[in-house]
């Protein structure tokens, strides 16, 4: 190597930049006629190992490599995404996802800020109501990113715990809360309501269960949570015709089109999530799990059904009164 040739005569008197020939000379024919002293061997194995460092070499013992460049990695856990007994095997770990009661947290943080805005207003049901959609709908919206978003899908666990949380405390709040705190408002909880959510809870519930033992169940999770953006629709509604506003026709018209469009392809999209919940689930029954997991998953798949029949209902009914409402305009008209 040009530098290592250049270091050893620069150190014997000769010229780092002459010519590569003339060093050679020079070089041998000090060392031919003994004018290189034997304790110059030290000085040798110093200039041979700054060579050594400066390129890497077998005869270095492998001491002057310089290490690969370490890869940043940024997960929950702090360090790592494989833990050290599943390595190679492609498993998470648990530390690599947001611990489990975080979800079930929030939802209590909830529950408290709807019973203290609920005592303290003088529409609770508006009140409580809106609340709903906008924690829903935000977490629609990032349920259906974690689903598309395959980088996300660490959110899985969390989001299916925080959507089954919700649901869970969406009935004790309705079915209970509310009219204690509030006795004169008088809600009632109607049976398709309860219906759904029953079978949401048990659904949500079963597919974080599900979630580390059958692959494939945390996308099709968020992805029946992600159906949760339709929420403010229903709540406009109601609002549009307490305040009768429905009557107008820019209002009418929004929510004439806005809402059969929305839950059409909610029931579309639900359905969609279903069958893939069902291939999930044959290439988890060929595993031969055991019994009771068998069992928990044959329910989780028809909680995921019920869940579906009761959009393909409200889309329906949905349907049905807008069309009435064409058809009453177009009697008018004529």
């Amino acid at each position: 190597m040009a530098v290592r040739t250049g270091l050893a005569v620069s150190s014997l008197g000769g010229h780092p930049r002459a010519p590569r020939a003339a060093q050679r000379v020079v070089l041998g024919s000090m060392i031919a006629s003994g004018r290189v002293a034997r304790s110059t061997g030290s000085m040798f194995g110093r200039v041979r190992d700054l060579s050594c460092s400066m390129e890497p070499s077998t005869e270095c013992g492998g001491g002057g490599r310089l290490p690969p460049p370490r890869v940043l990695k940024v997960s929950f856990s702090g360090d790592g995404d494989e833990d050290q007994n599943t390595r190679g095997t492609g498993s998470k770990r648990s530390g690599d996802y947001i611990p489990l009661g975080y979800g079930c947290f929030l939802a209590m943080v909830l529950l408290v800020s709807k019973c203290l805005v609920c005592w303290c207003t003088e529409d609770p049901e508006t009140a409580f109501m809106s609340i709903d959609l906008g924690f829903l709908t935000f977490l629609g919206w990032l349920c259906f990113f974690a689903f598309a978003s395959p980088s996300m899908s660490v959110l899985h666990p969390f989001l299916i715990e925080l959507g089954s949380a919700v649901i869970l405390e969406e009935m004790v709040f309705s079915m209970v809360l509310v009219n204690r705190i509030r006795p004169e408002v008088g809600h009632k909880v109607t049976k398709d309501f309860l219906v759904h959510h029953i079978a949401s809870m048990t659904m949500g519930w079963l597919a974080l269960y599900f979630c580390h033992r059958a692959p494939g169940t945390g996308p099709v999770g968020v992805g029946v949570v992600a159906t949760e953006i339709t929420t403010f629709l229903p709540v406009a509604f109601r609002e549009s015709v307490r305040s009768k506003k429905v009557s107008k026709k820019d209002v009418s018209a929004v929510l004439g089109v806005l809402f059969p469009l929305a839950f059409c392809w909610r029931s579309y999209w639900s359905s969609k999530m279903w069958i893939r919940l069902l291939g999930v689930g044959r290439n988890y029954v060929a595993t031969a799990p055991s019994l009771a997991n068998t069992v928990l998953w044959r329910t989780g798949e028809v909680s995921v059904l019920t869940v579906v029949c009761s959009n393909f209902a409200w889309t329906y009914r949905i349907l049905k009164g807008s069309l009435k409402v064409v058809m009453r305009k177009r009697g008018e008209v004529g």
